[in-house]
């Protein structure tokens, strides 16, 4: 017979991640510190804020939002997209890719040991350098046509330990190796760890402890005088529910060269994944016991067992093979903050001297911003996985000019332009998506390639004659649209509002051919599935 027991309370019922306690199942240990992997279609959304103060200038704030899908086998894939606000400017800094794998299942391996590897594409402009050049020298790399320089490409690996000590000591630390790629080709390298434990409120839903990160920064020219920058602080993590978390670190600085304050706020929501309890994390305090085989053969372990009640089967709002027809409109935003050109007389003036001075722009669509819609047909060949072909139709326009001058009429035509044009794409798809059991929402992940057409016309200035803007002879070449590969990839969810019509909201990022042209999507539509 088996008997009643009250059942695990809400805050226990989190996926487990190959046996490991919840606290290492979150993908962030910290706000500084990621630890194991997330269990199998497990999905993790993160929104992190970091506002550092200096002993000198503005402080810098970077806003992070990720996202991060577990598989099986111990992987996990992740992108995570980098915002910045300093001095008055900001805007998109990175978009990255990240995978990790874990060694074997928890306490297999001495603290657990994972690999994790993230490549970064620099998406925006400099605006706050970690190391000043050598002797205020400006560096060898300015960008073209004088604006600030844009963020370089990177990759990182890291290596992540965690371990649990007892049942009231949680560990983990993170050793990594950053490079840039382009630039000054910066490298950082460095540790942060963090040590937790639960107080006060039931069921470890509130956790204190301390965190710490040490980065040693160099560029190709300051290999031998690296800044070393120490940050240290209590960490406070508190979960309102089963799912949801808030970390909060105030870490401060120890070295000159350390920010005096790190301030880190993190929000985060992990949900789906598969409830294993065959895997029985291995902290007693996480572990509760089922086995109906007892009571369908009629023997007693001897233990009390968890009852279990029957639960009616949910509504199945997706199908496990389905076609998709997907409509909607989208706000596109280019990654080069637009800023007109200073002048026409400036223009002849600086391209008689060399080096045209145009002011920064968006090379591809044009202008900063553009409206537009599209669709989508998929066919998903599984539940959780289907291939598509996309197309999309943007309202552009790009701010140019039109210069003629001769000097032996003498005649002099100069005029701003405008290039208003239909930028389209067409692109093959791969969307990976994981409908929550007993719910109504799917988010979804996914990338495709193909080609973009429409955009890329540009003017450019051609002078003779002597350095003058009013003594040389200029004319102006148009050049027209061009078609360019593109790259895009993204993250969103949809809902259900019945079988067969859903409501899908998402956010992706395109790339096309070097920094200046990439841009980002805003996508509202609705899916009727067949």
């Amino acid at each position: 017979m088996v008997t009643g027991e009250e059942l695990p309370s809400a805050y226990e019922e989190v996926p487990s991640a190959y046996g490991a306690p919840s606290q290492f199942s979150r993908s962030r240990f910290s706000n500084a510190v990621n630890a194991y992997v997330l269990p199998p279609w497990a999905f993790f959304f993160g929104e992190l804020f970091e506002g550092q103060g200096f002993r000198h200038g503005p402080p810098d704030y970077l806003f992070t939002q990720e996202i991060e899908m577990g598989l099986p086998y111990r992987f996990n894939v992740a992108a995570e997209t980098q915002f910045e606000r300093f001095n008055g400017g900001g805007g998109a800094q990175t978009v990255s890719l990240e995978a990790r794998w874990a060694l074997a299942d928890w306490n297999k391996i001495p603290l657990n040991p994972t690999l994790f590897a993230e490549y970064k594409f620099g998406v925006g402009t400099i605006r706050h350098e970690e190391v000043p050049p050598p002797g205020g020298a400006g560096g060898e790399e300015e960008e073209e046509e004088g604006g600030p320089p844009k963020v370089p490409d990177a990759y990182e690996v890291r290596l992540l330990l965690a371990q649990e000590f007892g049942e009231h000591v949680e560990w983990a630390m993170n050793w990594f190796f950053e490079k840039e790629n382009t630039g000054d080709r910066g490298r950082e390298w460095g540790f942060s760890q963090a040590l937790m434990t639960p107080i006060l409120l039931p069921n470890e839903r509130l956790k204190i402890g301390l965190e710490m990160e040490y980065k040693n920064v160099t560029t190709k020219d300051t290999r031998g005088d690296p800044l070393n920058s120490f940050v240290i602080g209590p960490t406070l993590a508190w979960k309102p529910s089963a799912h949801t978390r808030l970390d909060i670190s105030p870490l401060f600085g120890t070295t000159d060269d350390s920010p005096v304050a790190d301030v880190f706020v993190a929000f985060s929501w992990l949900f789906g994944g598969e409830r294993a309890e065959a895997e029985a994390p291995v902290s007693s305090r996480f572990r509760y016991y089922t086995d109906a085989s007892y009571s369908r053969s009629g023997k007693d372990s001897g233990k009390e067992m968890k009852q279990v009640a029957y639960v009616p089967p949910c509504p199945e709002w997706y199908g496990d093979r389905e076609w998709n027809v997907n409509l909607w409109g989208t706000y596109t935003f280019t990654n080069t903050e637009f800023a007109p050109n200073p002048s026409l007389i400036d223009i002849v003036q600086s391209t008689s001297e060399g080096g045209p001075v145009l002011g920064t722009y968006d090379r591809y669509i044009g202008g900063d911003h553009a409206w537009g819609g599209g669709g989508d047909v998929k066919y998903f060949f599984c539940r959780y996985a289907g291939v598509g072909v996309q197309g999309f139709a943007l309202d552009a326009s790009k701010p140019g000019f039109d210069i003629f001058e001769d000097q032996s009429v003498p005649i002099l035509i100069k005029q701003r332009i405008n290039h208003n044009h239909t930028v389209g794409a067409v692109l093959g798809t791969l969307t990976l998506r994981y409908p929550i059991p007993c719910t109504r929402l799917a988010p979804y992940a996914w990338a495709g390639v193909g080609a973009i057409f429409g955009g890329g016309e540009r003017d450019q200035l051609h002078t003779q004659g002597p350095p003058d803007a009013f003594a040389v002879n200029a004319q102006t070449d148009h050049f027209g649209s061009e078609t360019k590969l593109l790259g895009q990839f993204g993250a969103g969810v949809e809902f259900r509002f019945a079988r067969h019509v859903g409501w899908t909201n998402d956010l992706c990022f395109g790339v096309i051919d070097g920094p200046r042209n990439n841009f980002g999507m805003f996508r509202s539509g609705l899916n009727f599935a067949f």
